[in-house]
């Protein structure tokens, strides 16, 4: 940590691996404990399929698909709204198969479920399949000009990374990393963005 501090001073120190492996997996238990009391509770099961990603691609815990699988299902057992076809949408995606999250996605419209999630997901899998990024490119620009938001400005940076914008990609996911607000209160002039 000392030597990262050493290269930039403005930027917050990062949480040691292990310990936000740790901390994770604890978030995940209790995300798991709370489904269990409330699972119709808006976003209890959305939080849980959160979890079960981030430990699938930071932890190499391959068993968190069948979790989510198994929260998938559980969830559309208890709940026939559009969040429910929401949740299948998204453990589609995590698992590649686009064509199943599609479907869940028009199935959740058909819901009334929000567009803007709906359209966010939408994006996601054409990037991921390299559908019409151009057109991508276009949402994801107008989409991150109004939030501003981290989670916004990364698929932002990715899709322009996919069309060789390399330079702009990087400024994007510098915008992107200085959006972020720290609980940093450290020496230097670093002020986290809106």
């Amino acid at each position: 940590m000392t030597a990262i501090l050493a290269l930039d001073p403005h930027r917050p120190p990062a949480t040691d691996g292990e310990i936000a492996a740790i901390n994770l997996e604890s978030a995940r238990h209790r995300a798991w404990a709370r489904f269990a009391q409330e699972p119709r509770v808006p976003g209890v099961a959305e939080a849980l399929v959160d979890k079960e990603r981030l430990a699938a691609q930071f932890l190499g815990d391959l068993d968190a698909l069948d979790r989510m699988e198994a929260l998938a299902s559980q969830f559309a057992r208890v709940d026939d709204s559009h969040r429910a076809a929401l949740v299948h949408a998204e453990v589609a995606s995590t698992m590649h198969r686009f064509a199943d999250a599609r479907d869940h996605l028009a199935r959740a419209a058909r819901l009334g479920g929000p567009r803007e999630t709906i359209e966010r997901h939408t994006l996601s899998i054409d990037q991921a399949c390299g559908v019409e990024l151009d057109a991508v490119l276009v949402a994801r620009r107008r989409i991150a000009a109004v939030s501003g938001r981290l989670e916004d400005l990364v698929p932002l940076g990715a899709v322009l990374a996919d069309l060789e914008g390399f330079a702009e990609a990087a400024a994007v996911y510098q915008k992107a990393f200085q959006s972020y607000a720290y609980p940093f209160k450290g020496p230097g002039p670093f002020r986290p963005g809106p």
